[in-house]
Formats: C-alpha cells, sequence, structure tokens
C-alpha cells in the first residue's frame, strides 16, 4: 500500500507529464522565459494563498521553493545540451 508521500510523488510525477503535454503548445506562442516567468507568478501566488488559507505552512512552501532552486542550480544538469540563444 502506498504511503501518503508515496501517492503525493506520484501524482506530482503525473501533473508533471500533464504539464509536459500544455507546455509546447505555450512554447509555440511566447518566448521559453516567458513561460517559465508566468509558472513561477503562479507558484508564488498559489504558495501564498495555500498559506493563508492554512493549505500549507510557510516552512513547506520554503520547502517548495528550496526544490525548485536545488533543480536549477543541481551540478548534474550541468551537461545539458547547450541552452538556445534566443533564453540567454
Amino acid at each position: 500500500m502506498l504511503t501518503a508521500e508515496d501517492k503525493f510523488a506520484a501524482d506530482v510525477l503525473s501533473c508533471v507529464d500533464d504539464l509536459n503535454d500544455v507546455l509546447p503548445g505555450l512554447a509555440v506562442r511566447y518566448e521559453e522565459l516567458v513561460v517559465i516567468a508566468a509558472l513561477a507568478e503562479h507558484v508564488g501566488g498559489a504558495l501564498r494563498i495555500f498559506m493563508r488559507a492554512g493549505l500549507c505552512s510557510a516552512q513547506q512552501a520554503r520547502r517548495v521553493l528550496l526544490h525548485v532552486e536545488e533543480t536549477a542550480f543541481d551540478a548534474s544538469l550541468d551537461s545539458l545540451p547547450e541552452v538556445p540563444e534566443r533564453v540567454q
């Protein structure tokens, strides 16, 4: 039986898959950095709403932001392909 954490992790991965289906269409309409900035606006706003509604604590919100930071600056990602010039 899945723990609550396991179910949460599985749901996150499923949601990532759904977002991956939507993102290419947005990338056609907007520059990639614009899409990422818009997603950041949603994440920040959602965390604020969740904290005010008591759906998450400030510590949980910080963990989400730390995860984003770790993902963005993970040294193992240094081997990724070169970023297109228009995003730099």
